[in-house]
């Protein structure tokens, strides 16, 4: 419920206003869940709630829900009540015998109860499951509720096909629509179950967000034990339960015409139409009516999970049977050989059809529909008794063209248990490690065994791009270590002998990236060489190290912010859905640079839905969100985005996200002026790059804003080192955009030991650095560092101008200011005047009765720092000891608050 606590904020904050309130969902919703946390925190105040509910057992039952409130109903409050209205209560109660009462006297006996306690407390009626209510109850609830506005507060939990809000509650109550949880939301909800981020976001895909599925599958999943990050498995078993409930009661006409939806590729409204007959409209109306399918043009699913559940219980015959009803009702001829093909079994295929499958799967692969082909491949390849190796290979590579995964490795088995040569099940093999994306490092081993299957078959051009992908899995997660290198410079060795230029030209690419991570000088060749050799397509191939990518990857290195537009333009559309995942990351990067906020935004929300409509890995897509955030969203949003990519990225192994991610967290939090949580990121990240063997500053622009926490916590030998340590490798490389970082750091550390003139050089030169290279967020953080030198300097007019420039340019960007005030509270504490900042961090920890090990532990500095910087503030404040230093506290805090 903790996902939803904005929207049980505002159903409560309007039940005080308007007094009556629906919430209005779908099975499946969670306005139990609603009502659950409504009621609690009504409670919470000491008020009475009374909750009033059915069953669909009970629905056949008169009066039933009022049970519930004669049944709590006070003594004092039935004492006021007349004796017949007494007599009628306790008929519904089932404590006398005899005929039903007037349904008027009902309705005034329900009106006089809930007016006679509301006049001695606050009283919520909250009404729960009133599609089960019978005619009677929903009348009688009606006629009281209506009534009895200004004695109690009233609160329903409605479906789209039950009862109105207006006529349980009245002409003026307010209706609120539960949404669906979003991506962030089920995230939220599943890693309650320790389940990976990229398992959450496939949950997510396939329940649409509905809540209660959400929940029951993440459940389920915890039960059965930690699911496999890349798991191909289905998901309706895990749902089976919540499944079950959501088609209890429905007419087998419902059932049929939603088998005949699910097992059409593209299910019209007029094929449904024509296969289910005269009563497919009233069936699609009581489908739709229990929020199991959208109707319009198609027949589309609530949520994928409830397709797969609804083929998953059915009955092999009546798949069958379905099958061929549709192939009569199918328009084209490919829907119709498809729906033929599948009512057969694999040993009844003709192999007469097979030909004719395979012509399907090419026309969908030359349409770009790569699912569509992969399943008619499969389908062909198949057969029992002579399967087609060559068309499962092909359905491996259109699985991974389309992103799925679950159908590469459909391919690859059945390779397997039909003993494919190691040829064709290399191939499939190394279509799996592509299509599980930044998680190939989690199949090392499917790559691995690709290497061994090539080798057998003597297929140079195989053995190349097994090479490839093992380089690419190790480059993700051991970063620029020599077995990669070795695995890279072996693809390129293997794909010339081949005379393959494709896989060549991404293997130059791909030893071009590991060397430029090393600092050597020969990157730059490898490249030109790389995109020189080009591919043989002429587009972007689907292999790890594509030189077009690696060109753009470059041109940010250097700061070539139009070179990289130019050829992120020259590079799309992208051919495939695996190719617009990066194409879109590197856009969103761009325009963040560029301090175009809302744009990068836009981009990374379009990135994260490609990502889970993919089931790709989420870890890049998450820190490319964050970035999007910092340059036009929020600091509390880039954090959590860095939380999720680091979370994300570790499951996968990518230890180069990871420590990507680190860094936006870290530099997130120093914004936030949490100092010791940003040290603590950024420190780790100072590992990550070295256990990486990362020595190209600008891969990972950590070591400025490091420093700058250094500075924070008052470590300034610290800050200094980093700095001289990233200056010599950023001039040895040319990195302009990290010297002028270095830069603005370095300003920093002069201003906190009074040398001002250096300073406000070393300002200046950033400044103008990041004018020219076009980074204006960077310019805009150089100001701020301006207005906190001239700030030491007691130069407050200058100080505040250079604060209104830099807040200038954050609002033009759309971005948050990168340095926010501090809280009221703080600047109102006289005796932190004249403090630096990392001399105030360590009074206020002093002030909270911290000793200095643990002082030094929180800022991430040594014991002598804390004590040296402890020995300045008596020395400023006047006063020679912890103890003085607290009474000082207590005096001016007393004087603040007179």
């Amino acid at each position: 419920m903790r996902a939803r606590s904005l929207l049980v904020d505002q159903v409560h904050g309007q039940l005080q206003q308007a007094r009556a309130v629906a919430v209005v969902g779908p099975t499946g919703f969670g306005k139990t869940a609603v009502l659950d946390a409504v009621c609690t925190q009504w409670q919470s105040g000491g008020d009475p709630v009374v909750r009033l509910s059915s069953t669909p057992a009970d629905a056949h039952l008169p009066y039933v829900p009022l049970v519930d409130l004669f049944t709590v109903c006070p003594a004092d409050v039935s004492g006021e009540l007349s004796d017949v209205q007494r007599a009628t209560i306790d008929w519904v109660l089932r404590r006398v015998t005899g005929p039903e009462p007037d349904p008027a006297l009902l309705r005034v006996t329900v009106l006089s109860c809930l007016q006679a306690w509301g006049r001695r407390a606050r009283l919520l009626l909250a009404a729960d499951d009133m599609h089960w209510w019978g005619p009677d109850s929903l009348d009688v609830f009606g006629f009281a509720a209506r009534r009895s506005r200004g004695s109690v507060s009233l609160l329903a939990a409605l479906r789209p096909d039950g009862p109105l809000a207006h006529d349980v509650l009245g002409g003026d109550a307010v209706e609120i629509a539960l949404p669906t949880l979003s991506a962030q939301e089920s995230a939220a909800v599943v890693r309650t179950f320790n389940i990976p981020q990229r398992t959450a976001a496939r949950i997510h895909t396939a329940t649409g967000g509905n809540p209660r599925l959400v929940w029951d599958i993440a459940a389920a999943l915890a039960r059965t034990g930690p699911p496999a990050v890349l798991d191909a498995q289905p998901l309706a078993p895990y749902a089976r339960k919540a499944l079950r409930t959501w088609l209890a009661g429905l007419a087998a006409p419902v059932h049929w015409v939603l088998l005949l939806a699910a097992l059409t590729a593209d299910p019209s409204l007029d094929v449904v139409r024509r296969a289910a007959g005269p009563s497919a409209d009233a069936a699609l109306a009581d489908a739709e009516a229990a929020g199991l399918v959208k109707v319009a043009a198609t027949v589309a699913f609530a949520a994928p999970v409830i397709r797969e559940g609804i083929l998953a219980q059915a009955s092999g015959e009546a798949v069958r049977q379905a099958h061929l009803t549709l192939a009569t009702a199918a328009h084209g001829a490919d829907d119709r050989l498809w729906h033929e093909a599948c009512a057969l079994a694999p040993a009844e295929l003709p192999a007469q059809l097979i030909p004719a499958l395979a012509d399907a799967a090419t026309a969908a692969r030359e349409r770009g529909e790569h699912t569509r082909a992969a399943e008619f491949a499969l389908l062909a390849g198949g057969r029992t008794g002579g399967p087609r190796h060559d068309l499962l290979v092909a359905a491996a590579r259109d699985a991974e063209a389309a992103g799925r995964f679950d159908l590469a490795c459909t391919a690859l088995d059945q390779l397997d248990r039909s003993r494919a040569v190691p040829a064709a099940r290399a191939q499939a093999r190394l279509a799996v490690v592509d299509a599980a994306g930044r998680g190939a490092a989690l199949v090392a081993d499917v790559a691995a065994q690709a290497l061994a299957e090539a080798t057998a078959a003597d297929e140079p051009a195989l053995i190349s791009a097994a090479h490839l992908r093992l380089a690419q899995g190790l480059r993700v997660s051991r970063g620029c270590h020599t077995e990669a290198l070795a695995h890279a410079q072996a693809a390129e060795e293997w794909a010339e002998r081949a005379g393959d230029s494709t896989t060549h030209a991404a293997a130059l690419a791909l030893t071009a990236e590991i060397e430029q991570g090393q600092g050597s000088p020969g990157r730059t060749a490898l490249l030109r060489r790389a995109l020189a050799t080009g591919t043989a397509d002429g587009g972007t191939a689907r292999t790890p190290g594509h030189p077009g990518r690696t060109a753009v990857h470059f041109a940010l290195l250097e700061d070539g912010l139009e070179q990289a537009e130019r050829l992120l333009d020259e590079l799309g559309p992208a051919p495939c859905p695996a190719d617009r995942l990066w194409l879109l990351a590197d856009s969103v990067h761009l325009h963040a640079h560029r301090g175009e906020g809302a744009v990068a935004r836009e981009k990374a929300h379009l990135l994260l839905d490609l990502t889970r409509d993919l089931g790709a890995s989420p870890g890049p897509p998450w820190y490319a969100a964050a970035a999007a955030e910092l340059a036009g969203g929020t600091l509390e949003q880039a954090l959590m985005y860095a939380d999720l990519g680091l979370t994300a990225s570790q499951e996968d192994a990518d230890t180069v996200y990871a420590a990507h991610c680190l860094h936006v967290s870290g530099m997130t939090r120093l914004l936030l002026r949490d100092t010791g949580a940003a040290l603590a990121d950024l420190l780790r990240v100072q590992d990550l790059v070295q256990e990486l063997g990362i020595a190209d500053p600008a891969q990972i622009r950590y070591d400025a804003d490091l420093a700058e926490a250094l500075v924070t916590a008052g470590d300034l030998p610290a800050a200094r080192h980093t700095l001289t340590r990233a200056r010599r490798r950023a001039q040895d490389l040319g990195r302009r955009g990290v010297l002028a970082s270095l830069d603005r750091a370095q300003a920093l550390c002069h201003a906190a030991a009074g040398e001002f003139g250096p300073a406000e050089e070393l300002l200046n030169r950033a400044a103008r650095a990041f004018e020219r290279l076009g980074y204006p967020l960077q310019r805009g953080r150089v100001l701020l560092a301006r207005s906190s030198l001239e700030q030491r300097r007691r130069r407050p007019a200058r100080a505040n101008e250079a604060q209104a420039a830099a807040e200038a340019v954050f609002r033009k960007s759309g971005a948050p200011l990168w340095e926010p005030a501090r809280p009221q509270g703080d600047q109102a504490q006289p005796w932190l005047a004249g403090l630096t900042d990392a001399e105030q961090l360590v009074a206020e920890l002093v002030t909270q009765g911290r000793g200095n090990r643990d002082i030094a532990a929180a800022l991430y500095v040594s014991v002598k720092t804390v004590e040296a910087a402890l020995t300045r503030i008596y020395r400023k404040l006047e006063v020679r000891s912890r103890v003085q230093l607290m009474a000082l506290v207590q005096k001016d805090g007393h004087l603040a608050r007179r």
